[in-house]
């Protein structure tokens, strides 16, 4: 067993055989992917990794996954030993995914994602890096070993990691029901151990206290919903950590009003993308993968330092526009519309002198009006009681929650230095009572 030191979750307990992905070629590139794209120049703290988030994900991962075999000792099966066995065997799946779940990102993550060829995804690389590259004879042998401990059922492949992942192939004979949706929901959900690592980490290397939450209290409380009739097996909460659960969803909240929406951050990934339109091979992401992964944070800042192209030297002078107007978090159509036509027409005098940015994300996805309990989308998350057995939906339970429905909307226009006073003026006019 080796152990890395961790500023989140303290000591992070790996195997001999995760040790050897961990020290691959692919994943040791993620120690040069910055988890927030440009936010380290608005942050200046926030100069931390993939790397450390997805050994953060792999921890939260067996951390959860014991938390709920604890109150749900036979949830796979009634037969004691073959419940052992699976339990085994989903927790090293579930390792596998938390640890190379962000394998494919791209030099500053979420970023630059809109320069990849062909309508890709991140996720589309991470498939192929656990196919095509060294990872996938390490996660073979592991699987080799588990046939070896446990019996021929027990194979761990790629195959089965990225079906598990990506939780859409339910056709595939090998896709097992409900247990693996349920494995599927610890990374993709409104309580999944992504969620529950970035935004404890993000807030630590920002310097903020938004993403913070009471991470012991929240995976104390987690357990597993099942309903045999109707096949669902789903991740819920006890009654006892609907306040841990409110914390969890409004740090989430807090972080994208105040650091991922960020008006800094915002125009600042605007112009790495227009240099990187420069500095990459036809201003594009390559396809082959072999020379994707040449491409890290290190790579475009040696680019960036060399290059004489005026957008880039934007980006490497932190030349930034002023923002001169924001809306509130949440606006409305009539708002949007009426900004949109403010904009253009200081588009047609100023041309490239202003810029508008607009950003929409839910804070959450709990409605039951649009997540049946049964569904598999993951959402709808269930309270329940465990002295009754009888359980709720979320919404029910929270008035709290019931008051982020609608969406964080935000639009910002920002001006040239030498107009934005100018601006400013134009803008008050405008939106004056």
């Amino acid at each position: 067993m080796y152990q890395f030191r961790d500023p989140i979750h303290g000591f992070i307990d790996v195997s001999e055989d995760e040790l050897k992905i961990i020290n691959s070629a692919p994943f040791q590139r993620l120690r040069n992917i910055r988890q927030l794209a440009t936010t380290y120049l608005v942050y200046h703290g926030a100069e931390h990794t993939r790397f450390g988030h997805s050994l953060g994900v792999m921890h939260l991962t067996s951390r959860v996954f014991d938390s709920i075999m604890e109150k749900n000792p036979l949830l796979f099966s009634d037969d004691e030993e073959e419940n052992r066995k699976l339990c085994l065997w989903y927790q090293q799946i579930l390792r596998l995914i938390g640890l190379t779940h962000d394998l494919g990102h791209a030099p500053f993550s979420h970023a630059s994602e809109e320069l990849f060829e062909d309508g890709k995804r991140h996720e589309d690389y991470t498939k192929q890096i656990l196919f095509e590259t060294e990872i996938s004879g390490l996660i073979k042998e592991i699987g080799k070993n588990f046939k070896k401990e446990y019996g021929p059922k027990y194979e761990i492949t790629p195959e089965l990691i990225w079906m598990i992942y990506e939780g859409k192939d339910f056709l595939n004979e090998k896709f097992i029901m409900p247990d693996f949706m349920f494995l599927h929901e610890f990374m993709d959900g409104e309580l999944d151990c992504d969620k529950m690592d970035y935004l404890l980490r993000d807030s630590y290397y920002c310097g903020v206290t938004y993403g913070k939450y009471d991470l012991n209290r929240f995976v104390s409380t987690l357990t597993a919903y099942k309903n045999k009739k109707e096949n669902v097996l789903k991740i819920a909460i006890e009654r006892g950590g609907v306040q841990a659960l409110e914390e969890f969803v409004l740090a989430r909240y807090f972080m994208f009003i105040q650091v991922y929406f960020h008006k800094t951050r915002r125009y600042l990934d605007k112009l790495l993308v227009q240099s990187l339109k420069k500095i990459l091979p036809n201003g594009k992401y390559p396809i082959i993968l072999s020379e994707y992964l040449s491409w890290d944070d290190n790579t475009v800042l040696s680019k960036i330092s060399s290059s004489r192209n005026k957008i880039v030297r934007e980006f490497k002078n932190r030349n930034i526009m002023t923002c001169v107007y924001e809306s509130k978090p949440h606006s409305d159509k009539d708002s949007k519309k009426l900004i949109s036509a403010f904009y253009k027409t200081l588009k047609e005098k100023y041309k490239d002198k202003v810029f508008m940015d607009s950003v929409d994300k839910s804070a959450h996805k709990l409605l039951p009006s649009l997540y049946e309990y049964n569904d598999d989308t993951g959402k709808g998350i269930r309270i329940c009681d465990p002295t009754n057995g009888l359980s709720t939906n979320i919404m029910d339970e929270s008035p709290i929650l019931n008051s982020l429905v609608s969406s964080i909307s935000i639009q910002r226009l920002y001006a040239k230095k030498e107009i934005s006073e100018g601006i400013k003026k134009k803008v008050a006019e405008f939106f004056k009572d």
